[in-house]
């Protein structure tokens, strides 16, 4: 895109298409007068990603019209998925934080968090094969999503199993690769994040991981609507006000510690 158009858009001369008009606008507010009328103009530290090349990229940004008629789906541009990650950079940074993406598409924020968490691994465990392992599956269990349309959830748990196995250097046939691929067959929930009901419609769980050390995992399953609801319980005013976190805060189920090679096992087990 020629930046004498950008400007022109930026200083209103000229009509940017819808789309980008609202991303300016919004990409305006970070830091502008939201009294402000029209577009307002790109801050100094989107220059430089600005002036790189396009702002976006309509067939990167939508798969089709009927989809986003359908469904609002509209995946957001890479850099300014970075950019909303430095406001957490310290989180993203940390193996052991976890993330919900309960609209997570095809893996736009999942999979550059992933990125960032393999990144303190190897700077923490580099030097060590068997950490190094152990704490690259302990990251990627860390990572949740929702997604309501099959092909994308497919196409997210793709995208960061790649990403993992690309990381450690993994083939198919190596058990972290398998167990890594059941970690995200029940990380990476296709259904409806507004219903809390997955695809088959039953409860939405989230499974808590837990590294042990030694090479050993530990499972726990929540529902998620429990969990969202626990909220309104520690209301001030709420009747089970008085209730203590321990007698809420139960799993629907529990299991034994399990090690990679069990994992592994379990990799296409319905």
């Amino acid at each position: 895109m020629p930046k004498d158009v950008v400007h022109a858009w930026e200083s209103g001369a000229q009509k940017a298409p819808v789309q980008i008009a609202n991303s300016l606008e919004i990409i305006g507010r970070m830091g502008g007068d939201d009294k402000d009328e029209g577009i307002k103009p790109v801050q100094p530290e989107f220059a430089a990603i600005r002036d790189e090349g396009p702002l976006f990229q309509s067939d990167k940004l939508i798969k089709s019209k009927k989809r986003v008629a359908d469904h609002g789906e509209v995946f957001t541009p890479p850099w300014l998925v970075e950019k909303m990650l430095d406001l957490v950079k310290g989180e993203t940074e940390r193996i052991d934080s976890r993330f919900l993406e309960p609209a997570c598409g095809s893996g736009n924020f999942l999979v550059p968090i992933l990125q960032r968490k393999l990144a303190a691994v190897e700077a923490k465990y580099g030097k060590s094969d068997f950490e190094k392992r152990n704490h690259a599956l302990q990251a990627l269990t860390c990572c949740y999503g929702i997604e309501l349309l099959a092909d994308n959830i497919a196409e997210c748990r793709a995208n960061m199993l790649d990403v993992f196995a690309e990381y450690l250097r993994l083939d198919e046939a190596d058990e972290l690769y398998r167990a890594a691929s059941h970690v995200l067959s029940l990380n990476l929930v296709h259904g409806d994040a507004m219903t809390m009901k997955d695809a088959s419609g039953g409860p939405i769980l989230i499974v808590e991981w837990g590294y042990l050390g030694r090479g050993k995992f530990q499972r726990r399953d929540f529902r998620l609507d429990v969990l969202t609801g626990m909220a309104s319980f520690r209301e001030e005013r709420s009747l089970f006000s008085h209730l203590g976190s321990h007698e809420i805060f139960k799993p629907a189920e529990s299991y034994p510690p399990m090690t990679v090679r069990e994992l592994a096992a379990l990799d296409g087990v319905a």
